[in-house]
């Protein structure tokens, strides 16, 4: 049997966060949904997510700072990141990519398409 794709989100604003978190459990994934980067890096090493789905600015670590963290062990080196940001300008696009995410989105966005993304870099098994 296969494990169940794992995703963590890091949204601070609450109503989008709990939003995201049934639209993610509503296609199977197991998702931990949390409000800060300190918070994510607690739950890391349990959690074993297969992406991570980030807010750029966030209260403490923003996302960035949160990617180069999380990148800095070696298990996590290679792990998918996906970038929600409410910023459309070519410093962020550029930060994004030299950080090697998978994708970014930028608010206001369509759900379906960041599930989208998010399917491109993990599927949810047939049952």
């Amino acid at each position: 049997m296969q494990k169940t794709p794992s995703i963590i989100l890091i949204e601070d604003e609450d109503q989008q966060r709990e939003v995201l978190h049934m639209v993610f459990e509503s296609q199977g994934y197991s998702i931990r949904s949390v409000s800060t980067a300190e918070e994510a890096l607690i739950h890391l090493d349990a959690a074993g997510p297969d992406l991570i789905v980030t807010d750029v600015k966030l209260p403490g670590i923003d996302g960035f700072t949160f990617c180069e963290q999380v990148r800095e062990h070696a298990k996590f080196q290679n792990l998918p990141f996906v970038f929600i940001t409410g910023y459309n300008d070519l410093k962020v696009i550029a930060r994004v990519k030299d950080l090697g995410s998978v994708g970014y989105i930028t608010k206001p966005y369509d759900i379906e398409t960041l599930i989208d993304v998010v399917k491109k870099y993990i599927s949810v098994p047939e049952a």
